[in-house]
């Protein structure tokens, strides 16, 4: 990669937080949600990914930061987004009596897109990198402060980043639709994601192949969830 003193993880971040926010926006426009409540969720939204993906970075490398939280250098995590984004949909749902779930269907197509622009800026800077990899369209950094210098990798965050632009569009389409099933939305969601985040896990440096990651155990989590989502939805039509 060529050198620069010009921050792209940086800007690719910010752009992310903006793009998802500007989904969710057509997603509330689209079911026709009043001005201050569209402002709020949003406001909500971009909170909860800021900090979310700030703390869960701290706490999952608490021994290399010694203890001491500073909101500028730790990093960001794409789980600790997503965990801290539910959270606060949770809180604004409690708060203003919103159903959770019609909050969460909103949400879900802006992730996987806020994901894959968050990737290139990975890419760029050289983080979450992949592993040793002589073969086509490998990548070499030789100005990054994080990756291995001179060693071919494989470029695991493009892959990951076409791959959630693909499920983004997915997401973004099958929400447009009339009348979803919203248990099924959601939990199709989460399988797919899991599934796909935990297996391109596998093409991260680092990896232990016979045990899992800390990214890979979230992903199981989601999968169960998504899982009991669809199999509950299937009962209750069934039931009908």
């Amino acid at each position: 990669m060529f050198q620069t003193n010009f921050s792209f993880y940086g800007l690719f971040i910010i752009l992310a937080i903006i793009c998802g926010l500007v989904i969710v926006y057509m997603n509330l426009k689209f079911l026709k949600f009043k001005k201050e409540e569209t402002i709020g969720i949003l406001l909500y939204i971009a909170l909860g990914c800021i900090f979310g993906a700030k703390y869960y970075t701290y706490f999952v490398n608490y021994q290399k930061y010694n203890g001491f939280f500073n909101f500028i250098r730790v990093g960001l995590s794409s789980y600790g987004a997503v965990i801290g984004i539910l959270f606060m949909l949770l809180l604004f749902s409690k708060q203003y009596r919103k159903n959770f779930k019609d909050l969460l269907c909103i949400l879900l197509p802006a992730i996987p897109f806020m994901y894959a622009v968050g990737k290139i800026g990975c890419f760029f800077a050289g983080c979450c990198y992949g592993i040793e990899y002589n073969g086509f369209l490998n990548i070499t950094y030789n100005y990054s402060a994080i990756a291995p210098k001179g060693m071919s990798l494989f470029p695991i965050q493009l892959l990951e980043s076409i791959v959630f632009l693909i499920i983004f569009l997915y997401t973004f389409i099958k929400f447009h639709k009339v009348d979803i099933d919203k248990n099924i939305f959601i939990g199709q969601t989460f399988i797919i994601c899991g599934v796909v985040k935990f297996f391109l896990d596998y093409l991260r440096s680092g990896h232990v192949v016979f045990f899992l990651s800390t990214n890979q155990i979230f992903s199981i989590t989601f999968i169960l969830a998504g899982l009991i989502l669809v199999i509950k939805s299937k009962m209750f039509c069934y039931n009908l």
